[in-house]
């Protein structure tokens, strides 16, 4: 995959619902993957959620809440883009308008979705307690909605563990990058 800008760094968007892995894998694949394409930061959603509520801009978690973070979202991942520095940015994503608005507004976009059945997540209980204390969910509360083709898709079915995902989409973003 070429870039679209190359004056402009790559955003990788690691998407699925909570509990399945996105922030471990986005860590776990940081410095392999900053060998391959130069100055990279792990953006996490919860990380940007306390920086625009520390500024000002507390956004809920109403379906309607999360349209309202969507724009805020984009500058900020363009600010850094536009810096060549490159994005890994683990988040829920599940949202039309967020998909919509970063699909066309981010130059060089990889999507990567780590693929789970949201009832494993409990089931498993790695965020168990969230899904059982926090309302407005998505997958479970809030119908999410998935964008329609990611470039990346690997599934977390917790018979594997979180290193083996990670090396698995290390793997395949090695794969699209390797013409940059």
């Amino acid at each position: 995959m070429k870039k679209k800008n190359k004056n402009s760094g790559w955003c990788i968007i690691i998407y699925g619902y909570a509990g399945a892995g996105k922030s471990e894998i986005s860590m776990k694949i940081k410095k392999d993957l900053e060998k391959m394409i130069g100055k990279t930061i792990v953006l996490d959603g919860d990380e940007v959620r306390s920086f625009f509520s520390k500024i000002g801009l507390k956004f809920g978690y109403t379906k309607k809440a999360r349209n309202k973070t969507v724009i805020p979202k984009l500058e900020l991942l363009n600010l850094i883009l536009k810096k060549n520095i490159n994005i890994i940015y683990p988040t829920i994503f599940l949202n039309k308008l967020a998909i919509q608005k970063w699909s066309k507004g981010i130059d060089n976009l990889i999507k990567v979705h780590i693929k789970t059945d949201i009832k494993k997540i409990i089931t498993f209980g790695a965020r168990k307690k969230f899904y059982e204390t926090t309302k407005d969910i998505v997958g479970i509360n809030i119908k999410p909605v998935f964008p329609g083709k990611p470039q990346i898709t690997v599934e977390n079915d917790f018979k594997k563990g979180i290193n083996s995902l990670s090396k698995k989409v290390l793997s395949k973003l090695s794969a699209i990058l390797k013409y940059n």
